[in-house]
């Protein structure tokens, strides 16, 4: 009986396995640490950013074997990806060896990310709270469409993330753009906003992020609000200049008329697109006396056939901006059909939202 005691205790301070697909790497995972740290330490690119549970870029169906969360997984993971298996591999601690499939689609493509210096070159006011940022870095990068970066600057203590807006280019671009919202009470965009900041210099740290646009011969549905435009115009100009013909609707949820931006831009790219493109801006609080004409509403409400001009569970899709519209998109896709494998969406988090989760993640400060 005592020895048997023994070996359990033992049992549970030893490494266990884990296997990653369609890799079929495995590795040992020591009985301190989570998934994402065995993954990590072995040399597998593995999927993250925030490493606390909030961003969930991490996630990942697991397929057999048994784990341990340190945190309630439902604050990230819909009730579909729960249902369906998912974790959080930077919340998990193994029980047991364990098979996981991870979403690596292209991945062994990523650019490595790195150290850049940067220079503030232009602002431009889109709307009353969301600027455009031109800036340019001491060499040239090399990222994906609808990846990010880590932005630091002087003074500050904590560095903040912004998805790029414009498209990559071959062999890499010393030219960036990004789109940041005011946020009352954020320290960046508090500085931002205040005065002309051309000429400032910061840090930069990236690319980062695994929201890029994977491979595939369907129709593309992206959803987005507030400054989660910008990976998605990085995502279609990226397309245009690839010659991609997919079928896209894109859905823009806006408060008022004078929070839509980039409607140009957008127009230049239907006009160029070689085959169906659809844009479908969402008003949630135009007055009623207004000459609008569009959609009123939640956006996800819009989020049909009728307006999509294709089948729903027969597209990926693509989803950025805040939580609550991530989270009614992704229940409303579920509803719709798409399976959560073909979802992809990045939720942008202002500094209120990350002090709550003790993480600093994405945009908007």
């Amino acid at each position: 009986m005592l020895k048997r005691i023994i070996r359990q205790i033992k049992s549970q301070f030893e490494p266990r396995l884990a296997t990653v697909q369609p890799l079929g790497k495995t590795f040992e995972v020591g009985s301190d640490q989570t998934l994402l740290q065995g993954a990590l330490v072995s040399g597998l690119a593995f999927p993250h950013h925030c490493t606390v549970g909030t961003c969930g870029n991490c996630k990942c169906r697991l397929t057999s074997g048994d784990v341990r969360s340190l945190m309630d997984a439902s604050l990230t993971l819909t009730p579909a990806e729960l249902a369906d298996g998912y974790i959080l591999a930077c919340q998990s601690l193994l029980k047991s060896d364990v098979t996981v499939a991870v979403d690596l689609n292209d991945d062994s493509e990523a650019p490595v990310p790195a150290q850049y210096m940067g220079t503030i070159v232009a602002t431009e006011q889109l709307t009353h709270d969301i600027m455009k940022v031109s800036a340019e870095i001491d060499r040239p990068m090399t990222f994906r469409a609808g990846q990010f970066a880590d932005i630091g600057l002087p003074g500050f203590g904590r560095h903040r993330s912004y998805s790029f807006a414009n498209a990559p280019v071959n062999g890499g671009t010393r030219q960036l753009e990004f789109m940041v919202r005011n946020v009352s009470g954020g320290e960046y965009t508090q500085w931002l906003f205040a005065q002309d900041r051309k000429g400032e210099r910061f840090e930069l740290y990236g690319p980062q992020g695994s929201f890029w646009l994977r491979r595939a011969d369907v129709p593309i549905l992206c959803v987005a609000g507030g400054s989660g435009m910008a990976p998605i115009l990085s995502i279609l100009e990226d397309c245009l200049n690839r010659n991609i013909e997919r079928p896209v609707a894109f859905f823009f949820g806006a408060r008022q008329t004078h929070d839509l931006y980039c409607l140009q831009q957008l127009d230049s790219i239907r006009q160029q697109w070689p085959g169906e493109f659809r844009f479908i801006p969402v008003l949630s609080e135009e007055p009623e006396p207004s000459t609008w004409t569009g959609a009123r509403g939640m956006v996800t409400e819009f989020l049909d056939r009728d307006y999509a001009g294709f089948d729903i569970d027969a597209s990926h899709a693509y989803l950025c901006g805040p939580p609550p519209m991530i989270d009614a998109a992704l229940a409303r896709l579920h509803t719709c059909g798409l399976g959560t494998e073909h979802t992809h969406y990045d939720k942008f988090l202002d500094s209120r939202q990350l002090e709550v989760s003790q993480n600093w993640r994405r945009d908007d400060d």
